[in-house]
C-alpha cells in the first residue's frame, strides 16, 4: 500500500515528466523554426549525454563523439522534414541506431577481411601498388613537352609504329625516334625510385 508521501512524490515525478516533455516540445518546435538559439540550447543540453551513450554502445569516444555531432548535423538538416514527439527520444534513438550501424560495419570487415588468406591480402597489395605505378605513370607522361607527349602516346598507346607517326603528324621519322627518346629518358629520370620500370 502506497503511503501518502509516496504519492505525492509519484505526482511531483509525474508533473516534472509531463513539464519536460512539453518543454522538449517548444524547443523542438523552435528548432524546426531554424531557430539557431534553440538548436544551440539542445546541443549543450544533451550533446555530452550522446556521447556518453553512444561510447557505452562503441567504446570508442572519438567515434561516439562524431555520431553524435552528425545526429546534431542531421537534425538540423532534416528538421523541417521531421516528426518528433520527444526530442529526448529521438536523438538517442538516432545515436544508437548510428552505433550499431558502425557496429555491424566493424563486424562485416573484420569477417571479410577473417576470409581472405594470404594470397587474396598479397593479390590485393599487387593491385594497389599497380593502381599507384600506373597513376604515377601517367602524370609523368601528363609533365612531358607537348609534342613530345603526343608522340609517345601515339606510340605507346595507339600502337602506332614510328613510320605511322610521322606521317600522321607530317614530320620525319628522326624527329618521332628522337622525341620517343626524350620521352622515355624524361619518364625513368621521373621514376627512377621503381625498380620495375
Amino acid at each position: 500500500m502506497l503511503l501518502r508521501t509516496d504519492i505525492l512524490i509519484l505526482k511531483n515525478v509525474i508533473t516534472f515528466t509531463a513539464m519536460t516533455q512539453e518543454k522538449e516540445h517548444i524547443l523542438f518546435d523552435d528548432i524546426r523554426n531554424g531557430d539557431e538559439v534553440a538548436f544551440n540550447k539542445a546541443f549543450d543540453l544533451y550533446y555530452s549525454r550522446l556521447c556518453f551513450f553512444a561510447d557505452k554502445i562503441l567504446r570508442d569516444f572519438d567515434l561516439s563523439r562524431s555520431i553524435a555531432q552528425q545526429v546534431f548535423v542531421d537534425l538540423w538538416i532534416k528538421r523541417d522534414k521531421l516528426m518528433v514527439t520527444s526530442l529526448q527520444s529521438y536523438l538517442y534513438h538516432s545515436v544508437q541506431n548510428s552505433a550499431l550501424d558502425v557496429l555491424k560495419r566493424k563486424k562485416v570487415e573484420s569477417r571479410y577481411l577473417a576470409t581472405l588468406d594470404k594470397s587474396e591480402t598479397e593479390e590485393m597489395k599487387d593491385l594497389m601498388e599497380e593502381a599507384e605505378l600506373a597513376d604515377r605513370i601517367n602524370k609523368a607522361i601528363q609533365k612531358l613537352p607537348e609534342k613530345c607527349r603526343e608522340i609517345f602516346v601515339l606510340c605507346r598507346f595507339e600502337e602506332l609504329k614510328y613510320a605511322e607517326i610521322a606521317a600522321l603528324l607530317n614530320i620525319s621519322v628522326k624527329t618521332v625516334e628522337m622525341q620517343i627518346s626524350i620521352a622515355l629518358k624524361k619518364l625513368r629520370k621521373e621514376l627512377s625510385d621503381y625498380q620495375t620500370i
